[in-house]
């Protein structure tokens, strides 16, 4: 058994990057090699089974993977040597030798996650189990300006990695979530209503800075990943997310892959028009769902009802004080957004929905209506037997979600078309 203390600097490091930009190579020849054997199709299968199970000896890993046990040796031996596997026990035996544990050393590698808004960033640093190690808030004017991105990030990935004291050659990248249309493949935002960007290019200015790979997506796609990385959909094939807050978005998961529609803009659930000609939208048009039962939306009904100006704080408070007012608006909103919610698990009949975002804060004046649409406004019954999770909300989560981006990302599969797949999706035995 290879000894539990070994110090990381006898290991061969996962990345070997100038996170400081102060030059030398960007890329190692053990870091590319480290890449090259986590994309193998069955070191990914191999990664994700030991991941899943928690520790799992070589024999069963044999057994589920479909691989030969000469594989199986070759594989883990190299990802004990690099410092991904660790062996963690012996299992009971039945006679003979008992066997080795393995399993996922979570300190083997650290992602850094972003999460942009329009007047700041939240960043965290994360390791391989999607936990906290480390989290910044910067506040920054960031509407209409990508470029005030850029150095934000790039000063916050910095500060960041002082304050987690993690060793530079081990964070694999950066994952950046924000709202909006995102052409993942490039790294850049097409358009976002609430930034106010057009063909913004964040991935390739940041990698050129950092010397790190990096990865952009729409920001509730990433609590899709995280989800299914870490969390409530670790098991699951079909599932949505449903963000509520002041907007209302979907991640969208089908047969355990994102779906991300043909141009990066699906899920933009809240800019259905569900009331021809009503409420202005942010996004410009009327009617949309967001303008309607939107958390702005909600506020300023309860402050047109008070005859004043409502905060977010208060209006939280008057939800949980049982203010009359308040709760016929939340649960109008919530009777709304439930049947909208319906209809979209009527077309899509995912096997499990997890409500989260911080409109969760509004509690069960606003959430059971929504549930209970769902349950009864369905075809044929679909919303009840759809499973419903609802997510507790912590400033982070967004931060968090970009970061497990980054981890879906590093330990994927190339595809046909050399565009990265999940390894979600389980390969077949080895031919």
């Amino acid at each position: 058994m290879r000894a539990k203390d070994q110090s990381t600097a006898e290991r061969p490091s996962l990345a070997s990057l100038d996170v400081d930009g102060t030059g030398g190579p960007a890329e190692s020849p053990m870091q590319r090699g480290s890449r090259a054997l986590l994309r193998d199709i069955n070191v990914s299968l191999l990664i994700e089974l030991v991941r899943r199970s928690g520790a799992i000896s070589r024999a069963d890993l044999a057994r589920q993977s479909g691989l030969s046990a000469p594989t199986v040796s070759t594989i883990v031996g190299q990802l004990l040597e690099r410092g991904i596997f660790i062996e963690v026990a012996t299992a009971p035996s039945n006679g003979g030798r008992p066997p080795v544990l393995l399993s996922v050393d979570p300190k083997a590698g650290y992602v850094i996650g972003i999460k942009l808004r329009g007047d700041g960033l939240t960043t965290v640093v994360c390791d391989l189990d999607a936990q906290v190690i480390a989290t910044e808030e910067a506040s920054a004017s960031l509407v209409g300006d990508p470029a005030a991105a850029i150095q934000a990030i790039e000063q916050e990935t910095r500060r960041a990695l002082r304050a987690a004291a993690v060793p530079r050659s081990k964070v694999l990248g950066v994952g950046i979530g924000l709202s909006g249309v995102i052409d993942s493949s490039r790294g850049v935002c097409d358009f976002s209503h609430l930034l106010q960007w057009r063909d913004a290019d964040l991935a390739q200015p940041l990698r050129r800075r950092l010397r790190l790979p990096v990865w952009v997506d729409n920001d509730v796609n990433t609590l899709a990943v995280a989800e299914k990385w870490a969390g409530d959909a670790l098991t699951a094939r079909d599932f949505v997310t449903l963000s509520v807050g002041r907007g209302i978005g979907l991640g969208i998961v089908i047969d355990r892959s994102l779906y991300r529609g043909a141009r990066g803009g699906s899920g933009e659930f809240g800019h259905m028009i569900v009331e021809p000609g009503g409420p202005k939208c942010e996004c410009g048009r009327f009617g949309c769902l967001e303008a309607l039962v939107g958390e702005d939306a909600m506020r300023r009904r309860v402050g047109e009802r008070h005859g004043r100006e409502v905060s977010r704080d208060e209006f939280i408070a008057f939800a949980a004080a049982g203010d009359g007012a308040t709760l016929e608006v939340l649960d109008s909103a919530g009777r709304k957004l439930g049947l909208a919610v319906a209809n979209m698990i009527t077309l899509l009949n995912p096997e499990l929905l997890i409500i989260c975002g911080e409109g969760t804060d509004l509690g069960s004046p606003f959430l059971t209506p929504v549930v209970t649409a769902v349950r009864e406004q369905t075809f044929a019954d679909l919303g009840r037997q759809v499973e419903v999770k609802i997510q507790r909300w912590g400033n982070d989560v967004w931060a968090v979600g970009a970061a497990t981006l980054v981890l879906r990302e590093s330990f994927s599969l190339p595809g046909p078309d050399e565009k990265s797949h999940a390894i979600w999706h389980r390969p077949g035995p080895e031919r």
